[in-house]
């Protein structure tokens, strides 16, 4: 299973953006976090693309550990970030009906 984590700010927080970012604690061994993945997007300042894998069994407690990343941004003008919840070409099947 994986989250798709997408965050963005505005050029004149990135300082304090990069401040909060070596303040994340490590992630539970079981989370691999790929990522980030950031590019400049316009006149909406930066954005950064991170995909986090882990097995589902494990995804209640892989969305409090993911969010926690996120709260430390808390406040910083600018900043916001979506969570998407995200499955497999053959799960995506099953759910449609063809097994």
């Amino acid at each position: 299973m994986i989250t798709i984590g997408i965050s963005q700010w505005t050029t004149e927080s990135a300082n304090e953006i990069g401040k909060r970012f070596l303040e994340i604690k490590p992630l539970p061994d079981f989370i691999q976090m790929i990522g980030p993945y950031t590019y400049p997007d316009g006149n909406d300042g930066i954005t950064a693309i991170t995909i986090f894998k882990y097995d589902k069994t494990k995804a209640g407690e892989a969305n409090g550990a993911i969010g926690n990343i996120y709260i430390l941004f808390d406040g910083v003008q600018g900043f916001r970030y979506s969570l998407k919840l995200a499955a497999g070409s053959a799960a995506t099947m099953k759910m449609m009906g063809f097994e």
